[in-house]
């Protein structure tokens, strides 16, 4: 999958786009044939201090400059763009009735630095008292637009600009079910195909798409891989299985759990059989759901965020997750990378994150819609039945969606430093991991370490009996301290790994291990 906003790339240039962090490969659990007294730790992202970068202004996105859709950094002529869903805001509420779900239109943002956007005057689409918009989908042209995913090919001097993007003409009020030229889709969304030649102008050439790439939901992103083929992180509805709890004034109608389901396709076109890729486990709690997962690849596979909803709060924050394969998800931590601040800012009910992380000059950006409100009703007194829960009353009713007051906001990591393996213990007591057998003979170690004062890395050289090997101990090791992205270990017998070496034995004292490798050469 393509993080930089670019399709068809070769592997030489998704290599070049992480290449300016000096990025080690993807460090996971199947590095490790033991652990022992050593957790995960993730590194929470720092939000930008200029946030919200956009907030609503005009009558078209009064309600919510809302995401849904893709950022990227263009490299035909070095605009940051952003196509987005906005919404009119809702002064009153009709009772339990909201009217944004149907209200949302695609509109386009522009940056010439990634920080402050504007809104470009496009002919598209007037307004009472506007001539001129940035929005790009009206309702009239096929209802409610959503989960806008955006590719931008420079060797396609004919159509360098393709779209996926959910479009529901009933399901957004309209009278007749089309979208364009084209039929409206059997469910309430329905994925359809735009190119362009500008990024503006959208010419409609496919859909609805079926079987569906979203799975029939209202969350789907679509990527493309550098060979060509495309793949669809959508949300699904998994049954709730016994001893699930279901969280009472949840707006989840269809008694499942959110989740995130797979499919992939050679040609955006024909689309093979959803696959359930992250859902509820064993160490979440038992109202945790999720809604998207938007990776980026790296050296070894794939890094991603994933929106964490909480159903009895009703706020979403951000999770870290890896994968080998993009299908096989593991979380380091379960706590947020991006938490919400206190309700009432921007971001405090709801995180709803653009198509995919920016990576640029080793830092990971992400763009984002920071909500002001939760995502439903919790009380009420207008509405019941009513429950007593927790020495409190709330809603015992199926409440909508509460409409998203969002501002476009932005969060950044060090894109070498996403998460780390280090002690569970802290202190002078040590961690210890070992990793699965492999053939470093003849290579050097080098590792993207941090070490707080007073602690060390040490690394110890084993044979296939798991035996250290003589000079190559945790004792003949120099040990590692300070801040180092890359730094290469040496023992008393050299800094080359022998013929006989086949695992190595990490040994932690305040120390966060963030990546290592074997290496032919020294750095």
């Amino acid at each position: 999958m393509v993080g930089a906003g670019t399709v068809s790339t070769t592997a030489a240039q998704q290599t070049s786009a992480v290449s300016p962090s000096k990025r080690l490969p993807l460090l996971a659990p199947d590095d490790f044939e033991s652990l022992q007294l050593v957790a995960w730790r993730v590194e929470p992202g720092q939000p930008d201090a200029r946030n919200p970068l956009l907030e609503p202004a005009m009558p078209w996105d009064s309600g919510g400059i809302m995401a849904h859709g893709t950022v990227l950094h263009d490299p035909i002529d070095g605009l940051w763009k952003a196509w987005q869903v906005s919404t009119p805001g809702e002064e009153k509420l009709d009772g339990l009735k909201t009217v944004h779900e149907h209200q949302r239109r695609l509109t386009y943002l522009e940056s010439k630095d990634g920080v402050n956007w504007y809104r470009p005057l496009l002919p598209f689409v007037r307004w009472p008292g506007h001539d001129r918009t940035n929005i790009i989908f009206d309702l009239d042209s096929g209802g409610t637009s959503v989960y806008a995913s955006v590719f931008v090919d420079p060797t396609n001097t004919a159509w360098p600009y393709e779209m996926f993007v959910m479009r529901g003409p009933l399901y957004g009020g309209q009278k007749e079910n089309k979208v364009g030229h084209l039929p409206g889709p059997k469910e309430r969304l329905g994925t359809y195909r735009y190119r362009s030649k500008d990024g503006k102008d959208w010419k409609l050439s496919e859909g609805p798409i079926n079987p569906s790439v979203g799975g029939g939901g209202d969350v789907s992103y679509v990527y493309r891989e550098a060979d060509g083929s495309y793949v669809s992180y959508f949300k699904t509805y998994p049954k709730a299985r016994e001893g699930d709890r279901i969280i009472p004034y949840d707006n989840n109608a269809r008694g499942g759990l959110r989740s995130v389901s797979r499919r992939t396709s050679p040609d955006g076109s024909e689309w093979g059989g959803e696959q359930l890729v992250l859902t509820r486990d064993w160490r979440d709690p038992d109202y945790a759901q999720f809604l998207e997962i938007c990776p980026v690849r790296v050296d070894g596979g794939y890094v991603a965020l994933v929106n964490y909803y909480d159903a009895v709060i009703k706020t979403m924050c951000l999770q870290l997750a890896a994968s080998r394969d993009g299908i096989t998800w593991w979380r380091p931590d379960r706590r947020p990378v991006l938490a919400n601040p206190p309700l009432g800012d921007w971001g405090g009910g709801m995180i709803w994150q653009m198509h995919h992380p920016i990576i640029e000059g080793g830092k990971m950006h992400v763009y984002y819609a920071g909500s002001e409100g939760l995502h439903g009703e919790i009380y009420d007194t207008r509405f019941g039945p009513r429950l007593e829960v927790g020495g409190e009353t709330v809603m015992g009713v199926n409440a909508p969606t509460l409409p998203f007051s969002t501002a476009l906001c932005r969060a950044t990591w060090e894109f070498d430093r996403l998460y780390a393996l280090t002690s569970s213990v802290g202190g002078v007591t040590l961690g210890e991991a070992v990793t699965r057998p492999g053939k470093p003979a003849g290579a050097h170690l080098t590792v993207n370490v941090h070490v707080k004062s007073g602690g060390a890395l040490r690394a110890e050289l084993l044979d296939r009996a798991g035996q250290p090997m003589l000079g190559f101990t945790a004792e003949d090791c120099e040990p590692i301290i300070g801040d180092h992205r890359r730094a290469t270990f040496h023992w008393r017998g050299g800094a080359t790994a022998p013929a006989a070496a086949v695992k190595t034995r990490f040994v932690f004292k305040r120390a966060f291990l963030y990546g290592f490798v074997w290496e032919p050469r020294a750095p």
